[in-house]
């Protein structure tokens, strides 16, 4: 019989950093998102939406609305620039020339809008643009613009940074800005027609490392360039030194380009040692001595240019794709979540390409047609954010180069309550449990331990009966429960177990 009082265990913050027992967090919250200070959620699988995919590996993409409310999706491979509209599912190819792009492994495409122009960047190509409304492919921004690795629109200039030109070489600490309102004019640098344009650059000598990106309009700042091991913060001052800059993190930057993600006035990024948060003055660790040294540990290092963030401004998260153990030729198979508004963290297996902010294209039914969808193969139900136009929602490049959402059935949650001794100075025997999840059929296993020093070992797992309970027999010391539910499975939230124990001595 069920006890009186059942013991409960709680499914308590991922902190696998932290020890298991008395530290108020959980060891293994995977494949749910979180949703409140007492549970979490699902985390929704890929769904795909492209209905051809790319050639090859994406290695960047941005979305953005033009002048008359249209969504552009525009990606880049190695070889080529594409663009999506909501006139289609498949990607039209926009390159300047089919093939034309030189775009390395390591490398990616960087992009900003400026006005109706969208620029694309990467180290080994002319800076690109596209004027939507006007332009079919993409063109050289300008024949006298550097090459560059990192682009950002800051204030009435478009500003790169890590650049090559053939009279300065190399320039991985420079950032160099076109002139004041007209991102296509990039004049000789010291000449009349440069200062009279506003057009400069600027060198961040020393060891700050190489700048690792740019990013415009903080709290407190114009914009902020992110090296190895630096960050500076950027105040648009004028004529004549243009920008100021002024140093915000010395000793601190990020070795993963890609990670830098900003969300209004605050960028969260990757460290070389934790996770942070800069609202343009200062950064903040948010992960130290919780995520922080599980993540480095399953991270492929050599691959740390393939971790991708993307920010879900509507659920409140900020997303890590990243490689860790067992990925597939570098590409990320683990997501990383972080929840600021809870302060909270989780992670999912998902392999991506990259992931991104998108806006949805937005459709009538009678639309449906020109997607080549129809009310019988839709790939998103009727209520998703998928068809309602410029949505934001997070999405992906899967690993066969298509479009995703995360749009598609939930994927199959292991969640490990807090490890309790329930009675102290004994053991305990345990007869039943409940799982704390409202929807699904979840199976619970019971884990136990009888010293600190030991590991857990794990019972097999139990689906919930007609009475919803798991029934168990487990013994020991320490004891936690592992709740787990098949992929596909409908609930809102897994808050932990009860379990009917009793002592059984002090052994």
């Amino acid at each position: 019989m069920p006890a009186n009082n059942p013991i409960s265990l709680s499914v308590k913050p991922w902190e696998p950093d932290l020890p298991a027992f008395a530290s108020g967090k959980s060891s293994n919250v995977r494949n749910v998102l979180p949703r409140t200070q007492l549970s979490y959620g699902p985390f929704p699988n890929l769904s795909t939406y492209s209905t051809s995919p790319l050639g090859s590996r994406c290695q960047g993409a941005y979305a953005g609305i033009d002048a008359a409310g249209n969504v552009n999706v525009f990606c880049g491979t190695s070889s080529d620039l594409y663009r999506m509209t909501a006139s289609a599912t498949t990607f039209t190819n926009v390159s300047k020339s089919v093939g034309g792009y030189n775009v390395a492994a390591a490398e990616f495409w960087r992009f900003t809008l400026f006005g109706q122009r969208i620029i694309a960047t990467n180290i080994s190509d002319n800076i690109q643009s596209f004027v939507i409304g006007t332009d079919t492919a993409f063109s050289d921004l300008s024949a006298n613009a550097p090459k560059a690795r990192y682009i950002a629109t800051i204030k009435n200039f478009v500003m790169v940074g890590n650049t090559y030109d053939p009279v300065g070489g190399e320039g991985p600490q420079r950032v160099w800005w076109s002139a004041f309102n007209t991102p296509g004019l990039w004049p000789a640098i010291g000449s009349a027609s440069a200062a009279a344009q506003q057009s400069d650059y600027n060198d961040f000598p020393g060891e700050g490392g190489w700048i690792q990106g740019i990013v415009g309009n903080l709290g407190t700042a114009d914009g902020a360039i992110f090296q190895e091991h630096a960050v500076w913060r950027a105040i648009y001052s004028g004529p004549p030194n243009i920008f100021d800059f002024a140093p915000a993190e010395g000793v601190r930057g990020t070795p993963a380009p890609s990670s830098i993600v900003q969300l209004g006035a605050f960028v969260y990024y990757l460290g070389e040692d934790v996770f942070y948060i800069f609202d343009g003055t200062s950064s903040k660790p948010i992960g130290a001595n919780r995520v922080d040294k599980t993540f480095f540990a399953d991270l492929d290092q050599s691959y740390i240019s393939r971790v991708y963030g993307a920010v879900d401004p509507i659920n409140k998260i900020v997303f890590w794709a990243y490689p860790g153990q067992g990925h597939n030729q570098g590409n990320p198979n683990h997501i990383i979540a972080y929840n600021w508004v809870l302060d909270r963290w989780s992670i999912a297996d998902i392999e991506t390409e990259i992931i991104f902010r998108t806006l949805s294209f937005g459709y009538t039914l009678d639309d449906l047609d020109s997607t080549g969808y129809n009310l019988d193969n839709l790939p998103f139900p009727l209520d998703s954010r998928a068809w309602t136009g410029g949505a934001l929602q997070l999405a992906a490049f899967d690993s066969n180069h298509n479009l995703s959402y995360f749009s598609g059935s939930n994927l199959a949650p292991t969640v490990e309550t807090e490890e309790i001794q329930p009675f102290n100075g004994q053991r305990a025997f345990i007869r039943n449990t409940r799982p704390i999840v409202d929807g699904g059929s979840p199976s619970i296993a019971i884990g136990t331990r009888e010293l600190t020093e030991n590991s857990t070992t794990f019972g097999s797992a139990v689906a919930m009966n007609s009475l919803g309970w798991c029934p168990q027999r487990a013994s020991g010391r320490y004891v936690r429960a592992k709740l787990t539910l098949p992929a596909g499975s409908s609930f809102t939230h897994i808050q932990g177990a009860q379990i009917d124990a009793d002592p059984v001595g002090a052994r």
